[in-house]
């Protein structure tokens, strides 16, 4: 009976930047992949930020997905957002009869007359709140606390996010459900693809390279990759690590290591990069480098399985979850460790062909598709739960 209900889901996009990572790629590919699942009397409103092409673009022609649009010159600016998501979106709700508000990164309506459905990530804002800015430190642990406690459905991208969430803040009466994130397809680079020979000679980039994508944030563990990089560094003259990702918080640290390096002529920083030339960079990597300190999921893990590229990654939470059996797993404390498993992918070519067949193997478990129709499953259970809507997260 649940699953022939006609729902009506109000997503608030407003939160999402325009250079898509992490949270933004999980926003684009969830609501792309949900709208051919609705049936014909479901109704998708996506409030977004008016200077979000890419995604208004993507819901254009749709006839059962109603757009509201704010203007971005003001809810760009955090402060104002907020004040919008906390008393003008149930308005919204409200007024679109949407049966299910899901908020899609930690922060959401705390007072609503609609149900409420939010997405957690991670639990670093609880266990490295010391990583974070301090307006972070004070605004996301209240709101996923709140959610825990009064949401009406919880979403966690993994398995070891929800035995965080439910070991530091408790169990409760809504819905859970873990919905893992997904990774397009993505062929490995074939021998001469002039594409990819193009853009790596524009950037200045020559193989063999190392490879990190991500912010480069404290938690990511860029230090640590830098001195494990200077460690084989000395052995292997022809490698150069590749740094590819938009500057964080925090990152003092960071840069000084990148620039008092002694291999600092063979260490590339190339910013933020788009998806297109981050699929480039997986597919001509020697391998990827990913010993992050603490993941909700795990993204880049999945994508750089994806394209075949051999991957390096912390044996902690989310981590082994995503990458089975088709990662080599370190002590992410450890700078030693991160260096010997370089070393060992570099010498052993029959580990380094394991590992970019295994990759893709195991990134085909994790698709967008399925994480849209866990999604919707979810959505539809939420809407025909017995217990009445949580009114206020303060009761």
């Amino acid at each position: 009976m649940g699953l022939m209900q006609r729902i009506s889901v109000l997503v608030d996009f407003t939160q999402i930047p325009l250079s898509r990572t992490g949270v933004g790629v999980y926003a684009d590919h969830l609501v792309t992949n949900l709208l051919p699942l609705l049936r014909k009397d479901d109704l998708l409103t996506l409030v977004v930020q008016s200077d979000d092409l890419l995604i208004r673009a993507a819901v254009n022609g749709y006839a059962n997905v109603h757009l509201v649009t704010i203007p971005s010159k003001f809810f760009r600016n955090r402060a104002l957002l907020m004040i919008y998501e906390q008393l003008v979106l149930p308005i919204v709700a409200w007024a679109k009869r949407a049966n299910l508000i899901h908020s899609l990164h930690y922060t959401h309506p705390l007072l609503s007359l609609t149900r409420r459905v939010v997405t957690i990530h991670d639990l670093t804002f609880l266990l490295f709140p010391e990583l974070h800015t301090r307006s972070r430190r004070i605004v996301m642990p209240f709101f996923i606390r709140r959610a825990m406690k009064h949401a009406d459905a919880v979403i966690f991208v993994s398995k070891a996010t929800q035995d965080d969430a439910e070991r530091l803040i408790g169990t409760g009466h809504n819905l859970r459900r873990v919905v893992p994130l997904g990774v397009a397809a993505c062929p490995p680079a074939q021998q001469g693809d002039p594409s990819s020979e193009t853009y790596l000679s524009g950037i200045g980039v020559q193989q063999p390279y190392l490879l990190f994508v991500g912010t480069l944030e404290p938690r990511k563990n860029i230090v640590r990759i830098v001195n494990a990089f200077e460690s084989v560094a000395e052995t292997h003259p022809e490698l150069t690590l590749v740094l590819a990702g938009k500057l964080g918080w925090h990152t003092d640290e960071i840069i000084s290591a990148i620039e008092h390096s002694p291999m600092r002529p063979r260490i590339r920083y190339l910013g933020f990069v788009s998806e297109a030339q981050k699929r480039t960079l997986l597919r001509n990597c020697a391998m990827l480098v990913y010993p992050s300190l603490y993941e909700g999921f795990g993204l880049p893990v999945l994508e750089g399985m994806a394209a075949g590229a051999p991957v390096i990654t912390s044996n902690l939470s989310s981590m082994p979850e995503v990458a089975g059996d088709a990662a080599v797993f370190v002590d992410p404390t450890s700078s030693d460790a991160i260096a010997a498993a370089i070393g060992k992918i570099l010498r052993d070519v029959i580990l380094a062909t394991r590992l970019q067949k295994a990759g893709p193997a195991q990134a085909s478990l994790f698709t967008w598709g399925r994480t849209a129709t866990l999604t919707l499953d979810l959505y539809r259970d939420a809407r025909c739960t017995d217990h009445e809507p949580s009114r206020s997260a303060f009761e």
